[in-house]
């Protein structure tokens, strides 16, 4: 099957931007092991003021979480990171993530269709 792409972007707290960008720039090697174990082909991550920019090319956002959320080193990150989103998402499968919709893709228009992913 072939990878679809997903974005999503998650509010910070403001006075946690800082730590975010520092842990993201240092990751958890057995972090990134369990990211493409749960089948991300590619995970980019961009900053803007207290915005993440998340950017997966995966199978199934929502499997890919159903999977990390079982490893214990997700939960662990999980707990660090959560408290500073304004709005905590859920990345442990227990539901749907929200994932921005693609209303734009050169190529595709070029070609006469949009699709979603």
């Amino acid at each position: 099957m072939e990878a679809k792409r997903y974005c999503i972007v998650i509010e910070l707290k403001e006075e946690h931007v800082q730590e975010y960008c520092d842990i993201h720039r240092n990751p958890w090697k057995d972090l990134l092991d369990a990211i493409k174990g749960a089948g991300a082909e590619e995970l980019l991550i961009w900053n803007y003021k207290n915005l993440s920019i998340v950017y997966y090319e995966c199978e199934d956002l929502d499997a890919l979480y159903e999977k990390l959320g079982t490893r214990e080193v997700v939960k662990k990150w999980n707990m660090t990171v959560g408290p500073w989103f304004a709005e905590a998402p859920t990345f442990d499968g227990s539901g749907s993530v929200a994932a921005c919709e693609k209303i734009f893709d050169l190529n595709q228009q070029l070609a006469g269709c949009l699709e979603q992913n």
